[in-house]
């Protein structure tokens, strides 16, 4: 699995999240991010609300994987960052891929068959079917790497840790 540092790409195309190491591992280290402060534009009060919805139903922390050569310890904090096109494709195919399977399926049989029940038993169909393709094609994407997050930079050494 080979995937780019953070210092081959531009910083500017990469989205950055802070997280904390809580498991460190031979190839690499797990990682929490506080999900509940939601992305840069939630945080300063432009974005979708996502992060409203986080605090509002006390939603876990996400748990990471970062594939890296780099000494990390327990408790350390670490900014990560992933490629926005990267997750831009990745987005559209978890959300927009199986709505619209489930939009075309629905007219497809809506149109050929006129019966309620048969267009929305196929429409979720066709939505279940997208969901599982989308599943195939990101088990596949992860031995490609890009679909890991980068160590940006460490910005706190947990002293305790590491023995220092």
């Amino acid at each position: 699995m080979t995937s780019p540092t953070s210092t081959d790409l531009d910083p500017e195309s990469l989205a950055l999240e802070t997280a904390r190491v809580v498991e460190v591992v031979a190839e690499g280290a797990w990682l929490e991010t506080d999900g509940a402060r939601g992305c840069a534009n939630c945080r300063d009060g432009r974005g979708c609300g996502v992060s409203i919805f986080q605090r509002l139903f006390r939603l876990p922390s996400h748990r990471v994987f970062l594939p890296t050569r780099e000494s990390l310890f327990v408790g350390d904090h670490v900014v990560i960052g992933m490629e926005q096109r990267a997750l831009l494709i990745a987005s559209l195919w978890l959300y927009l891929a199986p709505l619209a399977a489930l939009l075309v399926a629905a007219i497809v049989l809506d149109l050929a068959f006129s019966r309620e029940w048969l267009t929305v038993v196929g429409g979720i169909g066709g939505m279940l079917a997208t969901l599982r393709l989308v599943r195939s094609r990101q088990a596949r994407q992860v031995q490609s790497g890009r679909f890991f997050p980068l160590l940006h930079e460490i910005t706190l050494r947990d002293r305790s840790a590491s023995g220092r």
